[in-house]
């Protein structure tokens, strides 16, 4: 047997009517979402915000040729560079084992022979090697510094 449908009126989802009502709804639907935004809005007026992106938008083209310049600059790729490095590193660490180690030191510090022992294994050993490397790039980095 056959079911009987509703009667409705077929209204387009981008038809400009329909977007009217919308407009027309949304106060009374958003009212709260609309006052927050609105305080929003004049607490990004009154730390001038607002007259700051108005005048990187006016002068975009400068804008984006002075952030194009820093960027492209030697400094910042090697800026990058170290970042991306220093991340590739960190992500080997476990953390529980640092923050063991952290926690562990929060106690009486170790003896002198306890120190001499951990320093003498093949990791802490290849961690000191590597520290006095850096080391000497930073000394060099230093001495090209002064010499200027």
């Amino acid at each position: 047997m056959a079911v009987a449908v509703d009667f409705r009126i077929f209204q387009p989802a981008d038809s400009r009517d329909d977007l009217l009502r919308k407009v027309k709804e949304a106060p009374a639907k958003h009212a709260e979402a609309i006052l927050a935004a609105y305080e929003v809005l004049e607490k990004l007026h009154e730390k001038d915000v607002l007259s700051t992106l108005n005048g990187l938008l006016g002068a975009k083209d400068v804008v984006v040729d002075r952030v194009a310049d820093l960027v492209s600059s030697a400094e910042m790729i090697n800026l990058l560079r170290l970042g991306l490095m220093a991340g590739n590193l960190m992500k080997d660490i476990n953390p529980d084992d640092l923050h063991g180690v952290l926690k562990e030191a929060k106690n009486e510090p170790p003896g002198f022979f306890q120190i001499m022992k951990r320093m003498t294994s093949k990791d802490a050993r290849r961690a000191l090697g590597a520290a006095g490397s850096v080391l000497n790039i930073f000394g060099a980095a230093l001495g090209k510094k002064s010499s200027r």
